[in-house]
């Protein structure tokens, strides 16, 4: 990996992709790998941080349910719409950085397994407002 360059994963309703974020501009290079004009940082368990949509819920973006698992699972109980982007941060400085190995390998666990009864418990609460994505995640 690059010292000018950041390693982290996007997430989108249908695929899971590694990317690379210049630190040269971040702000705009993250921008532009969500296709928003801002976004929004959800604090997540591990040092984690996804990057999203900020205005996901209201333009039109598709839920984003492997985002939106992936937050429950990681302490933090949000539906996110739009393309997400993980990233590792440095809790200390708030200086965004590269995923690690571990951090990249809780997300692809994250994803490759079915979340536990109270994290399915939490995900129905918090969609409750999509009772089609409730039944769903209740048959996972």
């Amino acid at each position: 990996m690059s010292t000018t360059e950041l390693t982290g994963i996007r997430i989108s309703d249908r695929n899971v992709e590694t990317i690379t974020i210049s630190r040269a501009d971040t702000a705009t290079d993250i921008q532009n790998a969500l296709g928003a004009r801002w976004f929004d940082v959800v604090s997540l368990d591990h040092n984690i941080d996804l990057y999203v949509d900020d205005e996901g819920a209201i333009n039109g973006s598709t839920l984003n349910l492997p985002a939106t698992i992936i937050a429950h699972m990681f302490g933090t109980p949000a539906a996110l719409f739009g393309t997400a982007i993980a990233l590792g941060i440095d809790m200390g400085s708030g200086e965004s950085l590269s995923l690690t190995d571990e951090q990249t390998q809780h997300i692809v666990h994250a994803l490759a397994r079915r979340p536990n009864s109270v994290t399915v418990e939490q995900l129905c609460e918090t969609l409750s407002p999509i009772p089609q994505i409730v039944d769903l995640i209740r048959t996972m």
